[in-house]
This record gives C-alpha cells, sequence and structure tokens, in this order.
C-alpha cells in the first residue's frame, strides 16, 4: 500500500484536491487519494460532491465499495446517506440515479480497481445498506461491520488500545474519527493516537 497521506483534516484547504470526473456523470467531483495499493488497486480517497451532482445511469463496481458521509447528503438508489451514515455496497451491485443536490464530503474505500460496468437500464434497484455511525449501539469490544480474510471494519465508541484479530498479525489501522471529522493512518502495530469520539476503523492484514 503507498500511503500519500498519513493523517488528514477531510475538510482542509490545504490539501491537494484534483477534478476527476466519476464514470456516468457529471459535474466533476473533487479528490484526493490518500493511499492506493499497486498490486490490487484498492485505494483510500476523500470525494467532494459540488451541488448539483448527478449519476442517472445505472451500472455497478466490479470491486466492494464503502464510503462515510461526512457532510452533506448523498443518495443512492433511494437511499439518502448523510454525515456520520456509512454505506457497504457490495461488487456487482447494480445502483441507479445516484446524486447529491446540496453537495456532499466523503471518505471511500475500494477493495479493487473502481471499474464502472454501465447497465441494465431497466434495473429497479433495492435500497442500499445504510448505518448511522453516530447512533447505532456499539458494544465494549466495537462493532464488526465488514468482516473479510484481508480486511475489515469495525466501529468503536472510542479509540481502542489494541484491536485485531487475536490469532493474525498487528493490522495496519485507517481511523476516521467523527467528531472533528480526522482521518489518521497507523503501521501494523502503532497505537491510535489518543483523540475522543467514536472512530470507524479499516484493518488490513498482511498476507
Amino acid at each position: 500500500m503507498t500511503l500519500r497521506t498519513a493523517d488528514a483534516d477531510p475538510r482542509g484547504a490545504d490539501l491537494p484536491w484534483v477534478p476527476f470526473t466519476i464514470p456516468g456523470s457529471d459535474p466533476a467531483v473533487g479528490m484526493v487519494r490518500l493511499e492506493v495499493d499497486p498490486a490490487d488497486g484498492s485505494s483510500t480517497s476523500l470525494v467532494r460532491f459540488p451541488p448539483g451532482w448527478t449519476r442517472p445511469v445505472a451500472g455497478h463496481y466490479a470491486c466492494d465499495e464503502e464510503f462515510v458521509v461526512l457532510e452533506g447528503e448523498l443518495i443512492v438508489s433511494g437511499t439518502a446517506y448523510r454525515p456520520g451514515d456509512r454505506a457497504l455496497i457490495p461488487r456487482g451491485t447494480v445502483r441507479i440515479d445516484s446524486n447529491s443536490r446540496s453537495g456532499a464530503l466523503t471518505l471511500a474505500w475500494f477493495a479493487g480497481i473502481p471499474r464502472w460496468v454501465e447497465g441494465p437500464a431497466d434495473y429497479v434497484p433495492a435500497p442500499s445498506e445504510r448505518t448511522p455511525l453516530r447512533s447505532v449501539r456499539v458494544p465494549a469490544g466495537g462493532l464488526p461491520l465488514r468482516t473479510g480474510t484481508a480486511s475489515e471494519t469495525r466501529l468503536y465508541a472510542t479509540a481502542p488500545t489494541t484491536f485485531g484479530r487475536t490469532a493474525a498479525p498487528a493490522p495496519a489501522a485507517r481511523a476516521l474519527w467523527l467528531d472533528g471529522p480526522r482521518w489518521t493512518a497507523s503501521a501494523p502495530g502503532e497505537p491510535l493516537p489518543d483523540r475522543p469520539g467514536r472512530v470507524f476503523l479499516h484493518l488490513r492484514y498482511s498476507n
């Protein structure tokens, strides 16, 4: 994984925002690539959707997508995501009529190269999965949100001192504090900064 930014205020004006046109959409969004893995194409990015952004076409990505809305509102297949909402859209899941009337700021993670496949046009989508990270009940040991062999995501009420699977080597952690917000990358075995509030962790295990 090539880390480009180890610590960031997602709303910071000093971040290297670049215009990017998401396939099938208009107008261009602003993007900051926080990290990318040249081996499998997985990546973590900040994405700022301008007011009036729309993607009316139906289609899907060839890899899993997970995102958290930090500001504004983003609508995907009829589901409205607002600040603190997290979405998981598995690969191959067709979505349609994505839009952001007021604009939105999100943190997005793709499990591989985000190759967009358009169609079918007559698809009637089911509601996307939405988790309200600010209000969902979080048990003492954290709330598992997505599990997998190479990576997983969890939500904690406060930053934990230890995390990851017991029998596995310490994972690299990507932490998003909802209050602030703040994003920080930690190397395997490195403790998380002591910051208050709920924290969304993306854990990546070495092969």
